[in-house]
């Protein structure tokens, strides 16, 4: 008598459970991309076609194909054991990644595959027929009025077609006609592009790489890599790379300081920001066989209960770590490959590294990008100051500040008229609605001076100047270093000497 039973899942439960492991559109497309890589592919063209509930997605590529047994095992649910020794270039992991990405957003999956010198082979998977029979039945032939979309592979030399039809999770019962579902749709396709930019863009930056095209086949459609740490720019301060060995593999890291805005065009500044935005594309970029994983991220790194959160002072700072497939399990990598958590033996190490690219890129932001000498902060003169009153923040302009001290004692009459309006601009402080525009708008708050002309912030500067030391004495070499260690002008030191140069005391 056996000591056992054997129980096989029930297909048409299981088929569907297996639609439920969170993809995005993006994020599907991105895992069916990493097929064609490992099979070599030069080319890929991603097609998406709008008809209302009848709308399509295919994606073509000129990879080495597959004949009918390989095609057959890569339709296999779990095609893979994620234990096995693979090669270091393979992208996958559970064998699932086709399957589950194009389950997730379509009930019809087709692949078409042609080796060189064969003829194509096609399968397909149909949720509707599985469930009806409840078995693994994989069909052996297109969705009628479908054929049409595999006659490109009879001219490629080699090259497999993947069409995802029956798109209800993106169009369903959609009128063709619905011209604001339409716009929907399309729409999907400029965030598609954002995300295959970023996380494939060390395939398309290489010499010779990877193209990928969306609806068309010339350059016009072509994707352009986004590399989230502008480092080509002049104005860029890498960091020095650190490796660590671990796992039978080297976990490599290395850290960016991007530019200030002041050092990049409207344009750049604005690419630069990535799909989610400055304040949210800082931290880690984990990269597994340089296709990006985790696109900006603390991973809870930081040393408090919920690790660092990304703050604005922090946004400069972008992390890139790579690691080998042989680490999917230590960094627990999930089926759809966005998420990866650091080993407790690396973690520390990350940490530590973090911490010096963190405050490189807080110095960095707080002196608008100068990189010459800086004025460290507990030099820096504020007109304001903070206190509390009744157990409440309260904020006061500093009535000792040698600028305001000086405006006062030399008002005359206007003295009371000053000290009210001081009064009333103290008490009367927006701050509950800095804080909402800071929480809503990140993106455009702005420093002292910030969005200035040099010419401009040198007229006020010598405003400044003027006022602090009055018309009975000329201006000193240290009454030019004050204005310069005063918040706001401290990022523009440079050239605020470089005007009163030879000034004699």
């Amino acid at each position: 008598m056996k000591s056992y039973d054997i129980v096989n899942p029930s297909a048409a439960a299981m088929i569907e459970s297996l639609r439920a492991y969170g993809y995005s559109l993006n994020t599907a497309i991105a895992d069916i991309i990493d097929n064609s890589i490992s099979a070599g592919a030069n080319n890929i063209w991603i097609h998406l076609h709008w008809g209302g509930d009848g709308s399509w997605l295919s994606l073509a590529d000129d990879g080495i194909g597959m004949d009918n047994k390989t095609l057959i095992n890569a339709m296999r649910p779990g095609s893979s054991n994620p234990l096995d020794v693979r090669p270091e270039s393979d992208l996958g992991r559970f064998g699932l990644g086709l399957k589950t990405a194009s389950f997730s957003q379509c009930r019809s999956l087709t692949v078409a595959s042609k080796v060189t010198g064969g003829e194509p082979n096609l399968s397909r998977w149909d949720l509707d027929y599985v469930g009806k029979h409840n078995e693994w039945r994989l069909l052996k032939d297109a969705r009628p009025g479908s054929v049409e979309r595999f006659t490109r592979l009879k001219s490629m030399e080699h090259g497999t077609i993947v069409l995802l039809e029956n798109l209800d999770r993106l169009c369903h019962q959609q009128n063709v006609k619905d011209e604001s579902q339409r716009r929907k749709f399309f729409a999907r396709i400029e965030s598609l592009t954002q995300h295959i930019s970023m996380v494939f863009h060390r395939f398309m930056e290489r010499r010779n790489g990877l193209n990928i095209f969306i609806n068309g086949y010339d350059n016009t459609h072509k994707l352009r890599p986004w590399d989230p740490f502008l480092s080509l720019k002049e104005a860029t301060l890498p960091q020095p790379q650190e490796k660590k060995a671990f796992h039978a593999g080297i976990v490599k890291v290395k850290g960016y300081v991007l530019p200030h805005k002041d050092k990049l065009s409207t344009d750049e500044y604005e690419a630069a920001a990535g799909q989610n935005g400055w304040n949210d594309q800082q931290g880690f970029y984990i990269y597994r066989n340089e296709r990006l994983l985790v696109a900006g991220s603390w991973l809870g790194l930081g040393g408090h209960r919920h690790g660092w959160t990304k703050e604005e002072h922090y946004k400069l700072a972008r992390i890139k770590v790579d690691i080998p497939n042989s680490m999917d399990s230590a960094w627990q990598i999930d089926v759809k490959k966005s998420t990866a958590v650091p080993p407790a033996l690396v973690a520390d190490w990350l940490e530590n590294y973090a911490v010096h690219v963190r405050k490189e890129a807080r110095e960095v932001f707080s002196h608008r990008g100068q990189y010459g000498q800086r004025t460290r902060s507990s030099e820096i003169t504020r007109l304001w100051k903070t206190g509390t009153r009744s157990g409440s923040q309260i904020y006061k302009i500093d009535r000792q500040n040698d600028l305001v001290k000086n405006i006062l004692q030399h008002a005359g009459a206007l003295k009371l008229n000053i000290e009210v309006l001081l009064r009333m601009l103290e008490e009367t402080v927006p701050v509950q609605q800095i804080w909402l525009d800071i929480a809503e708008y990140s993106e455009r708050s702005n420093e002292p001076m910030g969005g200035l002309a040099e010419k401009q912030v040198l007229d006020l500067a010598e405003t400044t100047l003027s006022t602090l030391v009055g018309s009975s004495r000329k201006a000193t070499d240290s009454d030019i270093e004050y204005i310069c260690k005063m918040e706001g002008f401290t990022a523009y030191a440079d050239i605020i000497r470089a005007k009163y140069q030879g000034v004699k005391k």
